[in-house]
């Protein structure tokens, strides 16, 4: 069974249509790309799925239900990275992930018992006592990650999470996007940076004038279009 399905989607603001009939099936322990240039709908894709927009037309459905049905569930088991940073740049690094601990509704020693290993994987053990103001970029993007992992989500979905680093940074959230998906969790990305989804995704999906117009591996992809021609 699917882990997510949108069957027949659309979202539109007023009389602006943003996606239009969009089928897709994401599968359990993937890193999904859904890939399109800005302002093609990712990030309202991505909504969606969490639940904090409501489709106009279909449905999405979570293990088989409808996500309205399990909202609940979707905050236990959704762990959301935005394109923006989320975090407070006054707190540190411990304060903020014990802060997005309490509003996934985890108990205090839940909460330090998660933050412990959450602080290894995104290998900011050595700064929790930071502002997290005073990191770098790439460590404020981790921190983000971390502020979504400390539930320990079965799901994981971050927008555009490469977006406005260098290369060096660039592979270093790559690698760490890896090492979660390898303990058995769900990632699901945007992006428009074709490097980066060739590098790291099972799957993608290509956003184009409102719908979905392609979805596949890199390497079925690849075989639909001849040598001579790119992908813009």
């Amino acid at each position: 069974m699917a882990l997510i399905e949108l069957k027949g989607v659309m979202k539109r603001f007023g009389h602006q249509v943003i996606l239009d009939n969009v089928d897709l099936t994401i599968p359990e322990n993937d890193i999904f790309g859904i890939i399109g240039i800005n302002g093609s709908g990712k990030t309202t894709l991505l909504r969606l799925l969490v639940g904090f927009y409501k489709p106009n037309k279909g449905d999405i459905l979570y293990k088989g239900t409808p996500i309205n049905k399990v909202l609940n569930t979707l905050k236990q088991d959704f762990g959301f990275t935005t394109q923006e940073n989320s975090f407070y740049g006054k707190l540190t690094v411990e304060e903020n992930i014990r802060y997005f601990g309490s509003l996934y509704g985890l108990n205090k020693a839940r909460i330090e018992e998660n933050m412990h290993h959450i602080l290894v994987l995104v290998e900011l053990e050595h700064s929790k006592d930071v502002l997290a103001e005073h990191l770098s970029g790439g460590m404020q993007r981790r921190l983000d990650m971390a502020c979504s992992l400390i539930h320990d989500p079965k799901v994981l979905i971050l927008d555009e999470p490469t977006e406005d680093l260098d290369p060096l940074l660039r592979r270093e959230i790559i690698r760490l996007i890896k090492k979660i998906n390898g303990l058995g969790t769900t990632v699901i990305l945007t992006s428009h940076l074709l490097d980066d989804v060739e590098t790291i995704c099972d799957n993608v999906a290509i956003l184009h004038n409102n719908a979905v117009v392609k979805v596949g591996s890199i390497k079925e992809l690849k075989q639909l279009y001849r040598k001579k021609e790119e992908i813009h």
